[in-house]
């Protein structure tokens, strides 16, 4: 197989480790080194092989792409079967497992087991803990390859288990304080740290290309394959809020009171949440009084969006116009008498965000406090783009993108209103 002197390093020196772990930029050519790999291992007798992946449906495309084409350059007889998800080439065999079905995992050992797109998958620490780990006690010379694009160095509030255990293969000085019960350092760990740019094979001006495309907030991460401290990254800051207590947006003259939904289609415990902020613009400034954040199934979320309609007191409802929401407008639209606004999404997450920041920087943005919901929403907002979840800032970048245009409508109105009850004095 043809290795690029960087994959030549990654898999054939250091070969006494146990465990590498890879911090790469994006289209680094990880997976392609990773497939070649498996295949040599393969070849050279080494079973059984584990491949993880984040789900089943990347497997077998990259089983077509990456494994297949290098598999009959090298003439040898092989089998797939993508019904039971491994491979066999000569007398030896890689199980290919998804990351979201961890209870398949459980149960085997591996001599070499492969961990792709490690950023995702190490979300759930239970799949290394539980499940990855223990594999590798069956052969003392079993070996693990993790690899993939960091995302952050924190997961819901604690250490990301990927940036941990890169930690771990790091060169330690001297002065380095060792874990509590260990009386040397961990030689079994090697960590490495790759670009984009490290790629030999990619034309360097077009990786400034791509590099130029994704938000400023990222190209550490995706580019440079760094974990980024989401607090330091963050593109919402915490001095930009303002808070009111109850209704204290009645002094000023309300235009609308609004509920703004990104929905989700399914309330697995993996899956994203569907959010209702109930917002009231007023001449002045906007104001979140409600936040509501919950997994849920179709019928449930059609019967909270009626029950918020009522409840709230809302004018109209505003709903993403995609994926649940399109058909939440359609219901609503077909059911009930309730005024309903899609909400096309026409730009990227990070975009939204950065076009309402002179808004929240101006001081106009108002966040109810102490109630339930408003520290978990400031939270998300302010590990926005490297927090778990994005939900409820998709409510807030949406709901203040579409409704400043509907407070200059008001203010140009108001002007004209103005202007004409002076013409009208004059006469």
């Amino acid at each position: 197989m043809g290795y690029h002197d960087i994959q030549e390093e990654i898999f054939f020196e250091d070969k006494e480790k146990r465990f590498k772990v890879i911090a790469k930029g994006r289209r680094f050519g990880l997976t392609h080194g990773f497939a070649k790999h498996v295949i040599d291992q393969m070849l050279a007798g080494i079973t059984p092989v584990l491949w993880v992946d984040t789900i089943y449906g990347n497997i077998e495309r990259y089983f077509r792409r990456y494994f297949e084409p290098d598999i009959k350059k090298s003439g040898v007889e092989y089998k797939f079967r993508s019904t039971q998800n491994d491979l066999v080439i000569l007398r030896s065999i890689c199980d290919f497992r998804s990351a979201d079905k961890p209870e398949n995992l459980e149960g085997f050992g591996y001599k070499l087991i492969i961990l792709n797109e490690a950023g995702i998958i190490l979300k759930n620490k239970n799949l290394w803990l539980e499940s990855i780990y223990p594999m590798t006690l069956d052969y003392k010379d079993s070996k693990v390859i993790i690899g993939g694009t960091p995302k952050g160095k924190y997961h819901k509030n604690e250490k990301h288990l990927f940036y941990e255990l890169f930690q771990k293969g790091k060169p330690h000085p001297k002065s380095f304080p060792l874990e509590s019960g260990r009386t040397s350092y961990n030689n079994e760990w090697k960590s490495y740290q790759f670009s984009t740019y490290d790629n030999p094979l990619l034309d360097k001006q077009q990786i400034k290309d791509l590099e130029n495309d994704i938000p400023v907030q990222l190209r550490r991460q995706e580019i440079h394959g760094e974990f980024a401290d989401r607090s330091d990254e963050g593109i919402i800051k915490s001095d930009w809020w303002k808070y009111y207590t109850d209704n204290e947006y009645g002094k000023e003259k309300v235009i609308k009171r609004i509920a703004m939904w990104d929905t989700a289609f399914k309330k697995n415990q993996e899956n994203d949440f569907s959010v209702c902020g109930v917002w009231v613009i007023t001449s002045a400034a906007y104001y979140l009084d409600y936040v509501f954040r919950e997994r849920m199934e179709f019928p449930d979320l059609k019967s909270a969006s009626v029950d918020i309609y009522e409840n709230q007191k809302v004018n109209e409802i505003w709903i993403e116009d995609k994926a649940s929401g399109t058909s939440l407008i359609q219901e609503l639209k077909r059911e009930t008498r309730i005024p309903v606004k899609p909400i096309k999404a026409n730009q990227d997450k990070i975009e939204y965000v950065n076009s309402i920041t002179p808004l929240l920087k101006s001081g106009k943005v108002f966040i109810k406090e102490s109630e339930e919901w408003t520290e978990p929403f400031l939270r998300e907002c302010e590990d926005f783009p490297y927090g778990e979840f994005d939900d409820q800032v998709d409510v807030l970048s949406k709901f203040l993108n579409e409704a400043k245009n509907i407070k200059m409508e008001f203010d140009i109105n108001n002007v004209r209103a103005i202007k004409t009850k002076v013409r009208n004095k004059r006469r």
